[in-house]
């Protein structure tokens, strides 16, 4: 608004108010509304207020202009720059109030400090460890939580995380649908915590289900079949004895692989009254278990290649088994001793072991118990009980049931009995290095009368 003058009007001259301003101001209808023309423009209304004297009328601008030039109501006043920056902040909005606006707005920018999501993670961390214990469910927290954090969400505050938001970060992770569920239940228990610590007030990973996110293709159930088992089982005997009983648990007990053969040991299997204790300490549940009603040919085995104590898993577990199986994949006999003999890591160098390691199925042995002793009871009630299945026994039955394995494989699976070797092969050891030099010296030392001790008479 532009306010022009003071003028002297000479027709009001010698008069009690000569002195007048000129300022136009938008012309408002009735209620309170800007009236338009045609072409929307807003209609002025024309004033000019008369004074006394020119002093007066210039000391009477700073009233027009605060008169006019702003508005509101209560405690806020609003003048033309806040007109400006309303009309403006209202075409970003949208359809969104003001209010919902300045809500978003300070949750994103609280007056008071609070903690990130990547604060609170190593917090959340902290206390994890202490109520479960390192173990494979901490990794998994570690990993998957971690990833969300480092993904763009690790500066944010936790109310501000949305469930669409978090569908939309699981719907892009890549892997299997099982991979993206697993990421959304490390995700539930984290904002849970969360909600403990009333840093939120709900947990929005708690929502999403399966239909959620995409779903995968599912992947067909991989086993051993039973000459498998058996030649798997023979080449053990023959190659790698004392693999014998660390394999066995698993493919005549089910005992979980990936979680509790690590720390397995000969004094969990109580031989005097038939059972097999998984402590807690190891148990994936976290609780005490007790295995009983495993088949005749397990404790037959165990009595011929069973330890009475200490782990059951050797040193360099890994690349014994590797070679195992490796060795295992060959058909010819004669061939198998052959790369028997060959040091370890040549053996792993070659094709061979690329190849048999890659047509290994995942999580075999448990798999290959599950599948012929469901196919030998036809039910899976039993199957579940010794696998400590905390699902249904419908789900255990509706997987390994129509993989083709009849009820006669089944009972010859559970009728395989150890043939041990006298004399396993092993491979060959050749010296080198410092063992090659200090056997070369060792040789060196011996006196020429005692290198000949032993050797025939000449003629």
């Amino acid at each position: 608004m532009e306010i022009t003058g003071p003028f002297l009007d000479k027709a009001k001259k010698g008069q009690p108010k000569p002195w007048y301003l000129r300022y136009s101001t938008g012309k408002l209808n009735p209620d309170g509304t800007a009236v338009l023309d045609e072409a929307g423009n807003q209609v002025l209304q024309r004033h000019r207020p008369y004074y006394a004297s020119k002093a007066k009328a210039e000391a009477d601008k700073p009233r027009i202009f605060e008169q006019h030039d702003a508005t509101g109501s209560g405690q806020f006043l609003f003048d033309r720059n806040a007109a400006m920056d309303y009309e403006a902040g209202r075409k970003i909005a949208g359809n969104a109030t003001f209010v919902e606006v300045a809500r978003f707005w300070r949750l994103h920018h609280p007056e008071n400090p609070k903690q990130t999501l990547r604060d609170q993670f190593s917090q959340f961390l902290v206390e994890m460890e202490y109520k479960i214990g390192k173990g494979r469910y901490l990794k998994d927290l570690k990993s998957r939580v971690g990833a969300f954090v480092a993904g763009g969400f690790g500066t944010r505050y936790p109310e501000t995380v949305s469930r669409r938001e978090l569908v939309a970060y699981l719907k892009i992770l890549p892997g299997e649908a099982r991979t993206r569920r697993n990421h959304k239940g490390c995700l539930s228990t984290f904002f849970a915590w969360l909600l403990t610590r009333e840093a939120v007030t709900g947990n929005p990973a708690s929502g999403i289900t399966k239909w959620d996110l995409p779903v995968g293709k599912r992947k067909e159930i991989r086993f051993l079949l039973l000459d498998q088992v058996t030649k798997y089982l023979r080449a053990a005997e023959r190659y790698a004895p004392e693999l014998v009983a660390h394999e066995l648990i698993q493919l005549f007990a089910g005992v979980r692989a990936d979680d509790e053969m690590k720390d397995f040991r000969a004094e969990f299997v109580l031989t005097q009254t038939r059972e097999v204790v998984i402590p807690e300490a190891i148990a994936k549940t976290k609780k005490r278990e007790v295995m009983n009603g495993l088949e005749e040919n397990f404790w037959v085995w165990w009595k011929m290649y069973g330890p009475e104590k200490g782990l059951l898993r050797p040193n360099n577990y890994l690349r014994r088994w590797t070679r195992l199986r490796v060795l295992a994949s060959v058909e010819d006999q004669d061939e198998a001793d052959r790369l028997a003999r060959m040091p370890v890591k040549a053996l792993l160098k070659t094709p061979l072991a690329a190849k048999a390691i890659a047509n290994w199925p995942w999580n075999a042995r448990r798999r290959t118990f599950c599948t012929h002793h469901v196919a030998k009871y036809q039910s899976a009630e039993k199957t579940a009980l010794i696998l400590r299945h905390r699902g249904s026994s419908y789900t255990l039955h509706n997987s390994y049931r129509g993989l083709g394995v009849t009820q006669e494989q089944g009972r010859e699976y559970f009728q395989i009995l150890p043939k041990p070797v006298k004399i396993p092969i092993t491979p060959e050891f050749v010296a080198k290095g410092i063992v090659f030099l200090q056997a070369q010296r060792r040789l060196a030392s011996v006196t020429p009368s005692r290198r000949l001790e032993g050797a025939p008479a000449s003629a």
